[in-house]
Order: structure tokens, then sequence, then C-alpha cells
């Protein structure tokens, strides 16, 4: 169930980085990040102009023949769809000669063609769209304004990317049940005692989370850059802390069923299990994470 939540918030949360204005450069149609609405909308662009303003990943690749464009400095991972690698508020964008891409950390203006597709690249990620043929040039940010200033120092923090590792967290307790793991046995889904080992031992994989504080650190490194500009994210991460919480109740709880779905990962039909407020959890995750992209999404040079 979730994995099939995830695909159709995909075709939503995949379209939020990208938007048409009225503005022209040259032949191209200016885009923000922070408009897309739908596919169809975006669909009519296909093979023509674009331009948008960001900054390269770091993680884009040496050969310089893609980057990864998004809307905030010095992040390294693209931002995805939590439990996925579909990306979210990250375009991929492909140069039009051999040459490729010289990096740069400040910020660009891009200009390509927009393409409509299912790709997934040499990372493992994917996507609906791309621009290719693209190039790009500096952008004179001498002159900063305060709402710009406030962006790159928020995002110089790293606060974001934990953010982001936040969300991963929060999946897990909602949704362990549709994840995977590798036994002695081979390949299975996680049962009830896996799954709370994944979280309360230190050192596993969502431990992190769970530790004292965690929550609280998050929101006191966003105060600390500004407690008013960023009050909506810290109402996010307040909300998904409250979410996790009651996720977690509800496992030591025992409030989960094993129930027979077809799963994706077997090609089969089998009992898995299922927390027994999944479809609740699931209508609270999508509307804070989507509240999340939009505000990401929200910030433009």
């Amino acid at each position: 169930m979730m994995k099939n939540f995830l695909c159709i918030f995909l075709i939503i949360l995949t379209l939020c980085p990208l938007a048409v204005s009225c503005k022209d450069k040259g032949k191209a149609q200016m885009l923000s990040f922070s408009q897309a609405q739908s596919i169809d909308e975006m669909k009519k662009l296909d093979g023509k102009q674009v331009s948008i303003i960001g900054y390269m990943s770091t993680l884009s690749p040496v050969s310089g023949k893609f980057m990864y464009l998004m809307n905030l400095p010095y992040q390294s991972c693209p931002f995805c769809i939590p439990n996925t690698t579909q990306l979210s508020n990250t375009i991929a964008v492909y140069a039009k000669d051999s040459k490729g891409f010289e990096f740069t950390d400040r910020a660009i203006i891009v200009t390509g063609t927009m393409e409509f597709g299912d790709y997934t690249d040499e990372f493992g990620y994917e996507y609906s769209y791309r621009i290719k043929d693209a190039d790009y040039s500096i952008l004179d940010t001498s002159n900063m304004s305060e709402e710009l200033r406030l962006w790159q120092q928020i995002a110089s923090t790293d606060v974001l990317t934990e953010v982001n590792n936040m969300f991963e967290y929060v999946n897990f307790l909602c949704f362990w049940g549709t994840y995977t793991a590798k036994f002695e046995s081979g390949k299975d889904y996680l049962y009830p005692s896996n799954a709370v080992r994944f979280i309360e031992n230190d050192g596993a994989q969502f431990n992190y989370g769970f530790k004292e504080g965690y929550f609280e650190n998050i929101i006191k490194t966003v105060k600390e850059v500004d407690e008013n500009a960023f009050k909506d994210l810290v109402s996010i991460v307040e909300k998904t802390e409250a979410l996790a919480d009651r996720a977690y109740k509800d496992i030591k709880d025992g409030k989960y069923s094993k129930v027979n779905e077809y799963s994706n990962a077997f090609k089969d039909g089998r009992k898995q299990y299922k927390m027994d407020n999944a479809d609740a959890y699931e209508t609270e995750f999508k509307k804070i994470y989507s509240d999340y992209s939009e505000w990401i999404a929200s910030w433009e040079i």
C-alpha cells in the first residue's frame, strides 16, 4: 500500500520543483521551483526551451555530463520522496555537449529543453522529466537580498538534510511492514521485533531518530538561524514529531495486524504486517511531507 501511495505521490511531488512563468528569456520560458501544479500543465512544456535558477548539488557526476539542480546551496544529496529513489525538489539537467558542466557552488541560471519520460540515472535516481541540451551562466548575487542571505545561511547548517532524514525515520515508524530486509533465511518482510530493533538498538539504521532530543535539536538549529523566518519549518518538524510519537507507541502497544497483500518486492501475495492506523498515517504523512515540499520549493533567488 505504501509503495502504491509513493508512486502516486511522486506524480505530485516530482512536479513541485517546476513552474511556468509569463516571463521569457529569449526563446526560453522562465521556470520556478514553486508553482508547478499538475503533470498536464508541465507536459505542455515537453520539447520547449526553459530556464531556471538554482544551485548544483555536489553529488553531480565528476564527468559533468549532468547535474542535479536544487533551489538551495551547499547540498550534497538530492532530495527524494522517503523510502524511494524518486527525486523531489531536485531537477536533473543534462549538458548539451561532451565537455559537460564545470562544477560551481555559485547560483546559476540553466537553459535547455524540457523532456518527459521515465528516467533512471547512473546513481539510481528516478524522475519523470529532465532538462537536456543545457548550459548555464553564473548569476551575480553580490547585492544579496535578506531572504537569500537567510536561505544560504540555513542551507549551510545542513539542517535540511537532517529534516530529510527525519522524514525517512517517521516513514519507517509508520510503514515498517512494507520494508524488506536480508535475514539468514533469505529476504523477508520485517517482523515487529525486527522493526523495534531497527529503531531502538544503538547503531541500527533508524536509531538516530529515536535518540533523546532528536527533534528538539533540529528545531534548535533552525531557530538559531532565525526564529521568525523559519517558523513554518519548525511547525513541520513539530507535527512530524507528534506523528512519530504516535506511531512508535502503536508499535510498542502491538497495534498492527498480519494481512495478505500483493508485494512488488516478492511479486506475489503473502502475509505481511500492517499498522492498524496505517491509512490515517498515510494521510497525515502525505500532508506533512507535501507541506514541507511546498515550503522548500517556495524559496527562490
